[in-house]
């Protein structure tokens, strides 16, 4: 297959993650969480992959294996801001026309979805592409861990866009959830505009860098897919994700 020449992933990653302090370095399968996440996205269609990162051991175990990462500042409040330093730094002549900000807790990522994110970015006319998946367990609807977004998503593969990104359920009433995960596709010119805009007193709220995105008027487009993507944030995540992992592993022995 060949290589998209103007797509770059950058997955950002700290130690200091407040509810799951060490997350990128937590072991599954012989291996830390950030090794698994960029292993995914080595096998994608992107172009470049690095990670972006504050610590020297995540450094060292991405270098370790022949990957790039780049050390970026201490004191960025979002992963966005964080890539975007690290783009910065890596790129020579601005060549890159879509970035994509693959957190770094997201271990169980099918690189079949990445591609899809960098297919869609090209096609549509919002300007950032994102995912989500139905909520199939009621407990998740509640728990303010678990990031939900308000879309009229009923097709899956349906594209569709995000109305609002919030910590407790939404939309009210009866119906289904949708949960967001962790991909965002930029088109440069968006993360550019997010960058340099203020923080929102609505994304502090809700902790949320994507609400700044939309209170800045950047369309983002939810793609609705039904992969077993966990997104990392509690030691009882980390275990789902661990046993998933493990266990499809055991599959392939």
């Amino acid at each position: 297959m060949i290589k998209n020449k103007e797509t770059m992933i950058i997955i950002p990653a700290r130690m200091a993650a407040t509810r799951l302090p060490g997350k990128p370095l937590m072991v599954i399968d012989n291996k830390p969480m950030i090794v698994h996440i960029w292993e995914k996205a080595i096998k994608s269609i992107a172009d470049k992959v690095i990670v972006a990162t504050d610590s020297d051991d995540i450094i060292k175990e991405i270098v370790g294996r022949g990957g790039q990462a780049i050390k970026t500042r201490t004191d960025h409040k979002t992963g966005s801001d964080r890539i975007y330093e690290a783009l910065l730094k890596t790129e020579l002549e601005g060549s890159y026309s879509y970035i994509m900000n693959l957190q770094g807790d997201i271990p169980t990522i099918d690189p079949n979805i990445i591609n899809l994110a960098i297919e869609k970015i090209k096609k549509t006319d919002a300007d950032i592409i994102t995912f989500g998946k139905k909520i199939t367990n009621k407990k998740d609807i509640e728990d303010s861990n678990v990031v939900k977004v308000a879309t009229n998503l009923t097709t899956l593969g349906s594209e569709s866009p995000a109305l609002y990104f919030s910590r407790s359920p939404i939309p009210f009433g009866k119906g289904s959830y949708y949960e967001h995960i962790g991909l965002y596709m930029y088109k440069r010119h968006a993360l550019e505009k997010f960058i340099l805009s203020s923080q929102t007193a609505l994304e502090e709220r809700e902790n949320l860098e994507q609400i700044r995105a939309l209170e800045n008027n950047l369309k983002i487009n939810i793609i609705l897919i039904k992969d077993n993507i966990i997104g990392v944030d509690t030691i009882e995540d980390f275990k789902k994700a661990k046993e998933l992992i493990e266990n499809q592993s055991k599959d392939k022995k």
